[in-house]
């Protein structure tokens, strides 16, 4: 197994304040499309500020089966922040849609310029972060981050039969990119999804056979595909360049929105549920979520705590020495959420 090529640290804030050449893409160029389900923006709002006060960046809400009184709240947000909410888009009233089949319907009807930008919710930053990815970007196609705080390591397991969400490389290395934060240029995620005929919904066995014969011919034939995984690898067949980052400044809890409002179940032609990956109440018993599970259930009670303005829950003691540093690491990032948030 090769050293998967992460770039990670705590990177300069931006190129100006660096004393770095200008770089091709501004802050102002970033849209980030933010995918929000059931009543997570309510929970999630100060996750969001916490991106708007420390860049230039703007963005996108995309309501995925939201109830009214949170898209209205997302309106009332969008009022207050005058020009930095670009949109509150409705992807669906009823039925919870994928992520990526929500990003589909960004990338085919509408148009932010020059770069095609994804954010998850349960992302906050703790200082300005934007610089390095816009560097980046003078040098790449596409460039992720977001790697998640109960994650030990993003690298696919040997003899793993997809790429999870959570699979940044593959074993030899090559880059599957995360996504839970992404910008892309958008001339050329445009023109692979286009050459291709896939997008970030693209799973499996729905990817066109010219296509899936190109990802075996790479060797990266799987037999199902988190969100972007498949636009990802086709992006760097058609030449493209691809970088994942780590960045100390950027905190993905990770799980939480599936946490405070899973999807359902779809109801069959005779009545009967048919159950899909994490549609049900306890997901933390599904292989391999585990530590998902409970750090995202230890952030949603720290969070609850303090809307409530009561105690936080106490750091549990039967866990072992790794978890423990798990929750110390969110416990601190959304302990800066009471800090001023000044750029």
């Amino acid at each position: 197994m090769h050293e998967p090529p992460v770039e990670t640290g705590t990177f300069d804030a931006r190129p100006e304040m660096d004393g770095s050449s200008t770089t091709t893409f501004t802050e102002e160029d970033v849209v980030f499309n933010v995918v929000w389900t059931g009543t997570t923006f309510s929970t999630l709002t100060d996750f969001t500020t916490t991106v708007l006060a420390r860049s230039r960046a703007r963005m996108r809400f995309i309501a995925n089966a939201c109830p009214p009184s949170e898209i209205d709240a997302m309106v009332r947000f969008s009022d207050r922040h005058a020009g930095r909410v670009v949109e509150v888009m409705v992807a669906s009233s009823g039925r919870m849609l994928r992520h990526g089949d929500c990003l589909d319907l960004v990338l085919n009807e509408r148009d932010d310029g020059p770069l095609f930008c994804l954010l998850d919710p349960d992302i906050l930053v703790t200082a300005p972060f934007m610089g390095v990815y816009l560097r980046t970007l003078d040098r790449c196609s596409a460039v992720t981050s977001g790697r998640e705080i109960w994650s030990d390591d993003n690298i696919r397991p040997n003899g793993h039969i997809g790429v999870n969400g959570e699979i940044f490389f593959d074993r030899d290395g090559f880059v599957f990119g995360s996504p839970h934060f992404a910008l892309y240029r958008s001339a050329d995620l445009r023109a692979t999804t286009t050459r291709w005929g896939v997008g970030f919904s693209s799973a499996g066995s729905d990817v066109p056979e010219p296509a899936r014969e190109q990802l075996k011919s790479m060797g990266r034939s799987y037999w199902i595909y988190d969100t972007g995984k498949v636009v990802n690898i086709l992006l760097q067949a058609d030449g493209s360049r691809l970088v994942h980052i780590e960045n100390d400044h950027l905190v993905h809890v990770g799980g939480l929105a599936h946490f405070l409002s899973p999807p359902e179940p779809t109801v069959s032609e005779d009545g009967t549920l048919i159950r899909e990956w994490g549609q049900t109440a306890n997901w933390g018993e599904w292989e391999g979520q585990g530590d998902r599970y409970f750090v995202a259930g230890h952030a949603a009670r720290l969070l609850k705590a303090r809307a409530e303005r009561t105690s936080p829950p106490e750091m549990p003691t039967d866990v072992d020495a790794t978890m423990t540093a798990k929750l110390h690491t969110l416990r601190a990032a959304i302990a800066t959420l009471d800090h001023p948030t000044d750029r």
